[in-house]
Parts: structure tokens; C-alpha cells; sequence
């Protein structure tokens, strides 16, 4: 099934040199001004906010260049300082395609639509042979030298949805923030496995070429 969009709406947007995930949490130090207003906004109305991956350009000082899919965050915890610095702790909670971007006054304003991306029926056990996949990449890991948290197969995924799990294995992944970039805005759960796959094959062939070396 294809993903389905919702109606758009006017957010502020946060954009950053990091990709977060449905389900995954971001903290983020809030210290340029007009990010101090929009965590400000954001904490007194209860409203959420987008994150999107800068694709050119610095995180502060704005005119950088913006990727056209990013994600919804929901602040769950936060500290304000005296002097209006904040650190936050945020939830990705869905995907959102940026239809246009609005005035960066007093902070970025973006017309966003939602993404839901619906799953097929063979998506939930091609998801968990992909984490299979990963978890067997990571004990290999581990046994060359590598410091990586094992993975529990099962705690990852139990109560999860395929699209939930996939996104939690995209999480996992060490990849890059432009690798996860590719992994977010992959159109809908099939593709977006595609491209796990596709990122996993080369961290193989990583551990395959020091395994070879003498």
C-alpha cells in the first residue's frame, strides 16, 4: 500500500545536521535565539514541531538549504535556563513531507503534511529477517573488536507494528545523518527496508575486508 497523507498544516520547524525517527528520541541543546523562541512556543501552546536534516549549510545563522522530509517532534522533557537556553528532549512521532517553507521569523515556519506509511502483508516478517540480518552484522562486530550493544531480538520488537520496527532497526543502524536521511524518506515500509538492506550490505562487506586483511 502506498503512504497516506493527511491534511497540511503550519509548524515550526527545527532544522538540524541530525534525521530523527518516528519513535526515536533527540536531545537537543537550544541555545540560538530564535530556537530559544520556538522551544518557548512550543512548551507554553503544548504544540509539537518539525526536524528536518540540513542538506547545505550551518545550523546557525540560517540560510541553509533544507531536505523536503523530515519529522514531527513532541518535547517530553525539558530544562530552561535564566538566560532562555534550554536542553529538550523530543519523540519523533511521523513523518512529514515539507510542502513550503514560510518566514524564519522569529523562528522557521514550514506548511508540512503528515506521512503515514502503511505496511504490506509481508512487511512484519521481512522486518524481522532484516533484524535477524542486523543482530547477526553486530555479534560479528563485537567479535572483531567492535564496541556495540548487542541485540536483543525480541525486546526490540515485541508490541511493535512492522512500520514501528522498521523504523526502530533504522534507529540501530550506524549510519550517517544522509544514510538516515535515505531510510526516512524511502516511500513507505517496503522501500524503506530496501534501503536498510542496501546500508547493511556495506557494513558487511566492512567486517568481510578486515576479516581478509593479514
Amino acid at each position: 500500500m502506498a503512504s497516506e497523507p493527511h491534511a497540511a498544516k503550519k509548524i515550526p520547524m527545527f532544522p538540524l545536521s541530525a534525521v530523527l525517527y518516528p519513535g526515536g528520541v533527540l536531545p537537543l541543546h537550544v541555545f540560538e535565539e530564535r530556537y530559544k523562541k520556538l522551544s518557548q512556543y512550543c512548551i507554553d501552546s503544548g504544540s509539537q514541531f518539525g526536524i528536518v536534516l540540513i542538506e547545505r549549510g550551518q545550523e546557525v545563522g540560517g540560510g541553509d538549504a533544507r531536505f523536503p522530509v523530515g519529522c514531527m517532534a513532541e518535547i517530553i522533557q525539558h530544562d530552561l535556563m535564566p538566560d532562555g537556553r534550554s536542553n529538550l528532549l523530543v519523540l519523533g512521532t511521523s513523518k512529514i513531507n515539507i510542502e513550503q517553507w514560510h518566514s524564519d521569523s522569529p523562528f522557521p515556519v514550514a506548511s508540512v503534511r503528515e506521512v503515514h506509511d502503511a505496511s504490506t502483508s509481508g512487511s512484519m516478517e521481512r522486518a524481522q529477517v532484516v533484524l535477524r540480518r542486523f543482530s547477526d552484522f553486530v555479534e560479528s562486530a563485537r567479535q572483531m573488536g567492535y564496541q556495540m550493544p548487542a541485540v536483543d531480538e525480541d525486546a526490540i520488537s515485541v508490541g511493535l507494528e512492522a512500520t514501528e520496527l522498521i523504523y526502530r532497526i533504522a534507529e540501530l543502524l550506524p549510519a550517517g545523518p544522509f544514510d538516515r536521511q535515505r531510510i526516512l524518506a524511502a516511500a513507505g515500509c517496503d522501500d524503506r527496508l530496501t534501503v536498510i538492506e542496501d546500508q547493511l550490505r556495506g557494513l558487511e562487506e566492512i567486517l568481510v575486508t578486515r576479516d581478509e586483511k593479514p
